[in-house]
């Protein structure tokens, strides 16, 4: 349905990204009590969506740069988010884990927030269709 609407994939994407992210919190959360275990997030939903924007051959979005200022979204081939090693505390737990939280809570905050701005945007640009296609009165 967003074919060819820029927007609308963009916050698909960023949607996709927040929830990916949660989900990677909540296991973290999980295990928290579990020695070893070390937390992990995603990628900046901003460095995969320039990677994706790079691929423009592979046949993924790429933004338009309508002026001279605009991002032209360059950086390396890899697509979408990968998972890496959290932002780890100061020390790690007596048994190797990592796992606060503290950070935990935050960022689950973050990806909650990045879900309702995609949310929002996603039906914001939906208003602007259906207005759009009104018939005249």
């Amino acid at each position: 349905m967003s074919e060819g609407l820029t927007i609308l994939s963009l916050s698909e994407a960023l949607a996709d990204h927040a929830a990916g992210r949660q989900a990677l919190i909540a296991r973290n959360v999980a295990h928290a009590d579990t020695p070893r275990y070390r937390a992990a997030d995603l990628t900046p939903f901003s460095d995969s969506y320039a990677a994706r924007a790079a691929m423009d051959e592979a046949g993924a979005f790429r933004p338009a740069a309508s002026r001279a200022g605009h991002l032209t979204g360059t950086g390396d081939a890899a697509s979408g988010a990968e998972v890496r090693a959290a932002w780890l505390p100061a020390a790690a737990s007596p048994n190797g884990n990592t796992v606060a939280l503290e950070d935990q809570m935050v960022r689950a905050a973050d990806a909650k927030l990045q879900h309702e701005m995609a949310l929002g945007v996603w039906r914001k640009s939906l208003d602007i269709l259906r207005v759009a296609l009104e018939r005249p009165r």
